[in-house]
């Protein structure tokens, strides 16, 4: 797994889910049904523009790591980055692949996460969906979409101060758009698991 340049900050990023839903529709009533399955991920298209000639030398020998799809790389989500430390955070008791995530080893009676906080468990990046509030041993229930697909273990480590998401990129054809003094161009990801 590679890790993203650091201070190569795209323009613009386009970031978001696609989760794993089906729906059916009665053809007679035109009611439905919808059943959710894990497996949601997140995606997002980075673009850059206005690379001098030393960002776009780094963007270029980045995508010739990853050689296409095959390579992963670690993204950080920077608007959600998170200052302050709240504890050793780790998985309290052997998990299940749902939405909330038993945690122990935080500052106890402490409003620990805030809802639409980053947290990172076995790789998985995850997004906190309600204010989190430790208990006075330290203990706390975190709510977490995407699902985990993996059940973690006791212990498990949480990252909550540089959450990152495990990406590949959705195509192996990789181009730039360059012009006498500037390049830019776009990279569509998605996570990989």
């Amino acid at each position: 797994m590679i890790e993203w340049p650091e201070g190569l900050t795209p323009y613009k990023m386009d970031w978001g889910r696609v989760f794993n839903n089906r729906g059916f529709t009665s053809t007679f009533t035109k009611s439905q049904q919808i059943r959710t399955y894990p497996g949601a991920y997140f995606q997002c298209s980075l673009q850059f523009r206005n690379l001098f000639e030393a960002d776009e030398r780094r963007l270029t020998t980045f995508i010739g790591e990853l050689q296409g799809m095959a390579g992963t790389f670690k993204l950080y989500p920077w608007r959600r980055s998170r200052a302050a430390a709240a504890g050793t955070a780790r998985v309290n008791g052997n998990g299940n692949a749902a939405g909330t995530v038993p945690s122990r080893g935080w500052k106890p009676s402490t409003k620990v996460l805030a809802a639409g906080d980053y947290i990172t468990i076995n790789d998985q990046l995850l997004e906190v969906l309600k204010d989190v509030i430790s208990n006075t041993q330290g203990n706390a229930t975190i709510n977490v979409s995407p699902w985990l697909r993996l059940p973690p273990s006791d212990g498990t480590e949480i990252n909550y101060t540089k959450p990152y998401a495990v990406m590949r990129l959705t195509s192996d054809e990789q181009g730039m758009s360059i012009e006498p003094l500037i390049a830019g161009g776009t990279l569509d990801c998605r996570e990989a698991f």
